[in-house]
């Protein structure tokens, strides 16, 4: 997902950052899809995450206490809403796209949870002769 999430263009100028837009993505997204739906949620839901999970999202550490600097309320509120809404869409699209599988009938399909994966809940893939939109059939 971080691949695809670099591609959204990183609204903030260069000077000032310290986190890596990717990994701000992901993690709201992340906590989004857990549950928060307002930026203090999505921080609080980050400040939980493991020191292994902020390394992979490429979390900068302090050079002199050497701890990891969690992003703000006013960083994730800003890059949320300074990035192109279409561009991040469209990334996590194609992030979605890349997950589908085929099933037996033909239907490209995307394991949301473990029933998807036995068989039970399908999320199928509609296109529409634009660009391929994951939508799910509750």
């Amino acid at each position: 997902m971080l691949q695809a999430l670099a591609r959204v263009p990183d609204p903030r100028d260069a000077g000032g950052r310290i986190h890596p837009l990717p990994g701000l993505l992901a993690i709201a997204i992340a906590a989004v899809v857990s549950g928060s739906s307002r930026v203090a949620e999505i921080v609080e839901w980050a400040a939980d995450l493991p020191d292994a999970a902020w390394d992979r999202l490429g979390a900068t550490r302090d050079a002199f206490t050497v701890a990891r600097r969690v992003p703000d309320d006013s960083t994730l509120s800003r890059v949320l809403t300074g990035i192109v809404a279409g561009a991040l869409d469209a990334a996590v699209c194609r992030w979605l796209l890349s997950r589908a599988v085929l099933t037996g009938a033909g239907r490209r399909v995307i394991a949301v949870d473990g029933k998807t994966l036995r068989g039970r809940h399908v999320v199928p893939v509609v296109e529409d002769g634009g660009p391929s939109t994951p939508t799910s059939l509750g």
